[in-house]
């Protein structure tokens, strides 16, 4: 297998976010061209050629000059629309749950043995931590740790894109109590955390990393674990074809794995305590443990990105420019286009001749079929304003 191709991505001093590309060790970043928005569009552009995106990453590297990026300035490889998780993947994770769990019934022994996997919900992909922020502790739990995954990432396809670090934080307390305190042992504030790079699927191979987890208090390391993925009980793909037995795999879903890392029982995160994650090459994902108060929560919560004016809408206008791949979770969209500011996106598919809806009101035909998440603007739509043969046309059909 060739060197490992790694994906990044940074935000500039003035804010700007950019996409880099590493190849093998090298700590040095080959920044991409700005005209691309995001992986999703470099993606599409490489299906358009008919070649891999490793291909394509490999031929940029050799062709452009590397840079230094300092790491605070990295964030989220890239951005999920949906995280989900698996548990009970490893026979150390079987273990743990059995010896600290109250109900006596053997319930984790049996989901290891079981065909059908352990998966559940965690969170909106934008509701995670990058690099160097910060991951969440409950306020009504006492017991939290650190539960280092490797984390598939799935294409707009929903077929294995990537591999990157994930940080699926636990509440063991709540869990212990009762497995059916499952939902908030694994789903608050800041619950996860994912990063640094993603490494492209067809350049790694997932059952042959080594995951090692640090835990350090005020300067000294308190706790450290180490599992090869290759103890890993289930096939990742075996995952992906469960979750999306019965549920529609969104766009860039991303799945932690399950942990094989454990910390002993007398071992809890505290406010202010740093979390070390390293997959080689993957990287090393650091973030930062704090208490969630009401003080903290409301300053990151995620800015309204589109406003529908009317229900009967099927469009809505940019409330910012977006680019393409982003989610826009209150509508289950993904922006297909660069959207500028003020301008409009599709929420539903719409055939050539369907009207656009604005305001509540007609003031457009689609002039071709429009996708959901397309831009909507003169290039796809026709105006009715002044045409009064489609007046007459609605009259006739009224």
């Amino acid at each position: 297998m060739n060197e490992t191709i790694l994906l990044m991505r940074w935000r500039t001093s003035e804010g700007q976010v950019r996409l880099g590309l590493l190849s093998g060790t090298s700590q040095q970043v080959v920044p991409v061209d700005e005209t691309f928005g995001s992986w999703d569009s470099v993606l599409r552009q490489c299906r358009d050629n008919g070649e891999s995106m490793a291909t394509w990453a490999r031929r940029w590297i050799a062709t452009h000059a590397a840079v230094d990026v300092d790491p605070a300035q990295w964030i989220l490889p890239v951005e999920p629309t949906e995280l989900w998780a698996a548990g009970v993947t490893y026979e150390r994770s079987r273990d743990a749950r059995e010896a600290e769990t109250t109900s006596g019934q053997n319930i984790y022994a049996r989901v290891y043995d079981a065909v059908r996997p352990e998966l559940f919900w965690k969170g909106l992909g934008h509701q995670a931590a990058g690099p160097f922020e910060i991951v969440g502790l409950r306020p009504d739990a006492t017991w939290h740790v650190p539960e280092p995954e490797l984390t598939v990432i799935l294409d707009d396809q929903g077929a294995i894109w990537g591999y990157t670090i994930g940080n699926d934080m636990t509440a063991r307390d709540l869990e212990a109590e009762n497995p059916l305190y499952l939902p908030q042992a694994k789903l608050f504030f800041r619950s996860a955390a994912l990063g640094p790079s993603v490494a492209l699927a067809e350049t790694v191979d997932p059952y042959a990393l080594t995951i090692t987890c640090e835990i350090w208090r005020h300067e000294v390391r308190i706790w450290q674990g180490r599992v090869d993925t290759a103890r890993l009980r289930r096939r990742i793909d075996e995952l992906v074809a469960w979750l999306g037995r019965a549920w529609p795999l969104a766009p860039w879903t991303g799945i932690m794995t399950g942990t094989g890392l454990v910390p002993p029982d007398d071992v809890a995160l505290e406010d202010g305590d740093e979390v070390r994650l390293e997959v080689p090459p993957i990287g090393v994902l650091v973030n930062r443990a704090r208490r969630i108060d009401a003080t903290w929560v409301p300053v990151i919560k995620p800015p309204q990105r589109v406003v529908r004016i009317d229900p009967r809408d099927n469009v809505a206008v940019a409330l910012g420019s977006l680019q393409p791949g982003h989610w826009i979770a209150e509508y289950g969209v993904t922006v297909q286009d660069a959207i500028p500011f003020g301008h409009k996106v599709a929420l539903v598919p719409m055939a050539a001749g369907d009207p656009v809806i604005k305001y509540g009101e007609q003031i457009g035909v689609a002039s071709r079929a429009i996708n959901a998440g397309e831009h909507v603007h003169t290039q796809n739509v026709e105006s009715v304003r002044g045409r009064g043969d489609l007046a007459v046309e609605r009259s006739d059909r009224a």
